[in-house]
């Protein structure tokens, strides 16, 4: 690991583990690691609380609309999200 993926896994800075490469599997790891489920892990990196994000999902998940395009700067990333920006950290 470089010393930037260090410093974000003992931040448990999620949203910068994944900039730095990290996976899902990996950051499920790491929740687990500090007793957080996925819906808390994936409220804190999107800016929703666990209750929303719950919700969300239930009602089918975020629309498609504004959500097709990726890279550092599409709608799909967290700064272009209605719900607004997520710290991403578990502690």
């Amino acid at each position: 690991m470089t010393e930037e993926q260090k410093q974000a896994v003992l931040a448990a800075d999620l949203n910068r583990a994944i900039a730095l490469g990290g996976n899902i599997y990996f950051l499920a790891k790491l929740g687990a690691t500090h007793g957080k489920s996925f819906q808390q892990m994936a409220g804190s990196m999107t800016g929703m609380t666990e209750e929303e994000y719950r919700d969300m999902m239930l009602k089918g998940g975020r629309s498609a609309e504004g959500n097709r395009y990726t890279g550092e700067n599409g709608s799909a990333q967290p700064q272009n999200q209605p719900q607004g920006h997520g710290t991403g950290k578990l502690l």
